[in-house]
């Protein structure tokens, strides 16, 4: 089993660096980004390694990016002497995006057995979505790995049958850690921990028991978020739980002539605006400019919405397709052939997930030779960053890049999924055969 764990980890990291040295390949030069998010996370990450006050764009700008990522580039920083090169931090994220691979096998094998684990694992190593999330600089990547660990945290914690109580309490720390590490990353993160336990707390059998691991969790989660809130609070004299980019987010996704696609455009009028109303103020403004533009985007996205309802549905359904679609949304994912891979790969997800939910309603509480059949703890707890995203996503603004990480965890159903057809299989070839043959 160790053997089959190494090869699978191999494979990952094999497809990941190859699919990193093709991509940089295909950018103008060697220093190139591809998306503008990059730039970003690189010039941050620059700014930790070498001490400097941590903003992007001016001192307008010193919450725009959670700390996260540009804390693991500030390390690649540090061991690449200072200097390194775009692709070899192309390179760590695929390093990050193989060990992503084992999480999500282990959370597999947990929930199922060990042969769902290893369908799951190679799912997940060849699944174009997750390598994809591996080469690109952006912070899906990184985020997937702890998200993985968290939800493997959130077994032990609350699906373990046979831990002791000592056990159950230090995954609940693990939990409340690794969710505060993805949202210090990925800030749209924030809300599916409490959400989640909440649910585990008000459904679970053993409810006190629940709320007092929840409330470790917590615990566990503000622990780690403490440093990111009290420096935002030197910074604008307010609480900030994440970023003030959400206003723009959330302006964005909910706007007039919005398409579901994010487009930016509109930040150069609220600058003018909020420019504007500062130099007419008669006293200096109490908060940054910052805070104040955020609030601004934010108040005005909130207003159209309440003028504009049946848009706002509208626009969620628009929103959904968007996420959901098989076909990629826009032209500059790739190549013909990129798009078809990433297709196929996704509706393979997709069909054995569908597949294994399916043989788990049909067979109910009844085992199927060759997979453990999860119980529906397993089925919500895989779906539920599935259910958050496009949640999340049909107020916000839309793309088959927000659900990656959804579709990553998916495949441990689709592991199940792959042990249900082979059951199948092995069970029909071994049917004993009247004498006579088949044909009599």
């Amino acid at each position: 089993m160790v053997v089959a764990w190494i090869v699978i980890f191999a494979i990952a990291l094999a497809l990941r660096c190859g699919a990193s040295v093709y991509w940089q390949q295909q950018q103008v030069d060697q220093n190139a980004f591809a998306f503008g998010d990059s730039f970003s996370y690189w010039v941050l990450g620059h700014q930790i390694y070498e001490g400097n006050e941590y903003k992007f764009g001016g001192d307008n700008a010193r919450i725009s990016r959670a700390p996260g990522f540009p804390i693991l580039i500030a390390g690649w920083h540090w061991l690449c002497d200072g200097k390194p090169s775009v692709l070899s931090v192309r390179i760590m994220n695929s390093i990050l995006g193989a060990f992503t691979v084992l999480a999500v096998g282990w959370l597999a094998t947990l929930l199922f057995n060990q042969r769902v684990g290893l369908y799951a694992g190679v799912l997940a190593a060849s699944y174009p979505g997750a390598i994809a999330m591996s080469i690109l600089i952006l912070s899906e990547g990184p985020f997937c790995l702890f998200m993985s660990l968290e939800l493997v945290a959130l077994y032990y914690c609350f699906l373990w049958s046979d831990g002791k109580k000592s056990s159950k309490m230090w995954a609940a720390i693990f939990v409340g850690v690794n969710a505060a590490i993805a949202v210090l990353i990925r800030p749209s993160w924030l809300l599916y921990t409490p959400a989640l336990l909440a649910v585990i707390c008000l459904t679970g059998k053993q409810r006190l028991r629940n709320f007092g691991f929840a409330v470790i969790g917590v615990l566990g989660f503000v622990v780690v978020m403490m440093p990111w809130w009290i420096r935002n609070h030197q910074v604008t004299g307010r609480f900030v739980p994440t970023t003030l980019q959400v206003g723009a987010s959330l302006y964005d996704g909910l706007r007039p002539d919005a398409d579901g696609a994010s487009d930016m455009s509109f930040m150069q009028d609220f600058y003018h605006q909020q420019t504007l109303q500062d130099t007419l103020a008669e006293a200096p403004p109490m908060d940054t400019y910052e805070y104040r533009l955020n609030a601004r985007l934010r108040d005005a996205s909130l207003q159209w919405a309440r003028e504009n309802p049946s848009e706002v549905f509208r626009l969620a359904g628009v929103k959904f397709i968007r996420m959901w679609n098989i076909f990629p949304n826009s032209d500059s994912v790739g190549s013909g052939v990129s798009r078809l891979v990433i297709s196929l790969g996704y509706f393979g997800i997709m069909s054995l997930t569908l597949l294994a939910v399916i043989s788990k309603i049909r067979k109910k509480s009844q085992s199927t030779e060759g997979t453990k059949q999860a119980s529906w703890h397993s089925v919500v707890l895989c779906s539920s960053p599935a259910v958050y995203f496009t949640a999340l996503h049909m107020v916000f603004v839309s793309s088959i890049r927000y659900r990656q990480p959804a579709v990553l965890i998916l495949s441990v159903l689709a592991g199940a999924g792959v042990a249900y057809c082979v059951s199948r299989f092995t069970l029909s070839t071994t049917e004993p055969v009247p004498e006579g043959g088949r044909d009599g």
